[in-house]
């Protein structure tokens, strides 16, 4: 492994700058659950590693209707959080990711960041239309989740930024989330199709008035499925209508031939989970008062 120059600023402008000033020898470091393996495998070779553990503010959860989440809150932390039962579909997703080692360690931004095919928190996210707070040494924006991502670990990110905060916005009324994976093992183990949806209901109780599907390790990246989307809308949920709209999420996937399973393997499954989260998350939001 080459060597490389350790930094450990304790704040965001400084972390901007050194990013800057070093620019593409200088990599972020959050949990270094993903960094770490690449540094080792050689797949990069940076010369200054910039550790972001030592900037305060970048670990806070605050859920008062909106959920606020800092990017260096771990997935631990995610996980066992007492959120409101509409986002559970977002929890659901932290506790499936790798070992409570792993959980321990990786970061919600970083599994953002690292822009993996498969990353597990980032279907839920969409689902719940995350708006991502970018901050440099000289500016700061926020950025939708939804386009950020346009690439196998490519980001839209500029030069000097870091990710600092992710925002969440209150659910409607009657809504549920429900994230399903599916792995080689029942644990410990990299996605083969993983999906979440995001039901809300009208006071009926039954028909669909909004409705979010994202996928992951289906395409490049992980993306909401919009024409499955838009074909739940005004819908009562039957089994025609839940069958038409996982053939269309199906149809919208790109999965390809590894490892873990064929590219027609998991083209049948996305449609099977598709239906299965659907249902899970319209029955929590039949359940679900106030958009809690």
């Amino acid at each position: 492994m080459k060597p490389f120059e350790f930094h450990e600023p304790t704040s965001v402008e400084e972390a901007s700058d050194l990013l800057l000033r070093h620019g593409k020898a200088a990599v972020p470091l959050a949990g270094g659950t993903a960094l770490l393996i690449d540094i080792r495998h050689g797949e990069i070779q940076p010369g200054h590693v910039i550790s972001l553990w030592t900037i305060p503010g970048l670990r806070d959860l605050r859920s008062n209707g909106s959920l606020h989440i800092g990017a260096l809150l771990t997935v631990t932390e995610l996980g066992e959080a007492l959120l409101a039962p509409a986002v559970e579909g977002l929890r659901e997703s932290a506790r499936s990711l790798g070992s409570w080692q792993i959980q321990n360690l990786a970061t919600v931004g970083g599994n953002i960041c690292k822009a993996s095919p498969g990353a597990d928190l980032v279907p839920p996210l969409l689902c719940l239309d995350a708006d991502l707070e970018l901050q440099s040494s000289t500016k700061r924006r926020e950025v939708p989740l939804d386009g950020f991502l346009v690439g196998p670990d490519q980001t839209a990110i500029a030069p000097g930024e870091v990710l600092t905060h992710i925002h969440v916005p209150p659910p409607p009324p009657r809504t549920g989330t429900a994230f399903l994976k599916l792995m080689r093992r029942q644990a410990l183990d990299c996605s083969i199709v993983s999906v979440c949806a995001r039901i809300s209901l009208d006071t009926d109780g039954t028909t669909c008035t909004e409705a979010r599907i994202g996928l992951a390790a289906v395409a490049p990246n992980p993306f909401r499925a919009k024409r499955a989307e838009a074909a739940l809308l005004g819908t009562r949920l039957d089994g025609e209508t839940l069958r038409h709209v996982a053939a269309l999420a199906r149809s919208e996937a790109r999965p390809i031939s590894d490892v873990r399973a064929s590219a027609e393997y998991r083209s049948l499954i996305v449609a099977a989970l598709v239906e299965r989260a659907i249902r899970l998350a319209a029955e929590r939001a039949r359940g679900a008062t106030g958009g809690k």
